[in-house]
């Protein structure tokens, strides 16, 4: 198990000054942030939490992709789902296209009023002065979603990074758009990434997707059962590819960009090594922050529900992120 105390203090060194490295409340985080993904759903974060035993800092929730008319309201996401939210930040998962667009037409303009209309909506669902995170068209280095440009699509990848920069320029013209920090969010088991960077004034943090599909949990897993060897290869410069955990840290210092772990979920009774390494990765390497995925849907790695079928796997997890024990 490899972990890079080196760029941890320079990824540190970059952020220290950043608003956006901050807890809700202003108080600087000691620690990366903890975030959670529940499926839209209020009450499965507030059970996370219960299950835990203390509450997230921020809560990933997902734009539609479907229609453009849902997509351009947030009001039923930040509002209806998540009004109750506290000081908890939202954190958007924006597709800059959606099911049957394209980005050869998003370039030039065409969608530029959805999104308008989105940007305002977001805004006005989140009154304040704190930075908003928006992963746009995230896990774009596959091509498993529509606005994907990995894999199969590569053609598709100059379109892309003109849309982007369209995209980040309408969100940011609107009233408050200085509040919106864009996330160049990639995910593991897909193309190499960095030829698909926008340039770096136009992305504030770079993140990745890291999910571990051990063969034993059959369906989409296909890599080792062994959770220290998993580990190991995405850490490595001899892991996986170039472009790994620890490669896309080594990326985001050299773009001088805050690195975060956007999504990552372990699955099965034997993850508990895998997690304690995580653990000690994010905090040697000053990591932003980190959003697990307790959820059953896309990947099943829902913790609270499976405590008693995964008790190392949890128990390892709530040590590592729960509440400590000297805390009131």
């Amino acid at each position: 198990m490899k972990i890079l105390p080196a760029l941890g203090s320079l990824l540190i060194a970059l952020c220290v000054d950043c608003a956006f490295c901050t807890r809700p409340g202003g108080a600087r985080a000691a620690e990366p942030q903890l975030g959670v993904f529940g499926e839209n759903s209020m009450q499965r974060v507030l059970e996370f939490e219960a299950w835990l035993g203390r509450p997230v800092d921020v809560i990933l929730c997902t734009v539609d992709f479907h229609e453009w008319k849902n997509y351009r309201y947030a009001d039923w996401l930040s509002q209806t789902v998540y009004g109750a939210r506290g000081d908890r930040r939202l954190v958007y998962d924006v597709p800059i296209i959606i099911r049957g667009a394209t980005y050869a037409e998003a370039m030039t303009g065409a969608y530029d009023d959805h999104w308008q209309c989105l940007a305002r909506s977001i805004l006005a669902n989140n009154p304040g002065e704190f930075p908003i995170v928006i992963r746009a068209s995230h896990e774009m280095n596959g091509d498993w979603f529509p606005w994907g440009v990995g894999l199969s699509k590569q053609a598709q990848i100059p379109e892309f990074i003109a849309s982007w920069r369209r995209f980040h320029g309408v969100f940011r013209g609107v009233p408050g758009g200085e509040r919106f920090r864009f996330n160049f969010s990639a995910s593991e088991g897909a193309s190499d990434p960095r030829p698909m960077w926008p340039g770096d004034e136009f992305v504030d943090l770079v993140g990745y997707d890291v999910y571990w599909k051990p063969k034993a949990m059959g369906g989409e897993g296909w890599e080792t059962n062994d959770p220290r060897e998993a580990w190991e290869k995405r850490t490595s410069p001899h892991g996986y590819n170039a472009w790994n955990l620890g490669g896309m840290l080594e990326f985001a210092a050299s773009k001088a960009k805050p690195f975060q772990v956007d999504e990552w979920g372990v699955w099965g009774p034997d993850a508990a090594p895998f997690v304690e390494a995580m653990a000690a990765f994010l905090r040697a390497n000053g990591v932003r922050s980190h959003t697990y995925w307790n959820s059953n849907s896309g990947y099943p790695g829902e913790l609270h529900g499976n405590t008693r079928a995964w008790p190392a796997t949890a128990a390892a997890f709530r040590s590592a992120f729960g509440r400590p024990p000297s805390a009131p």
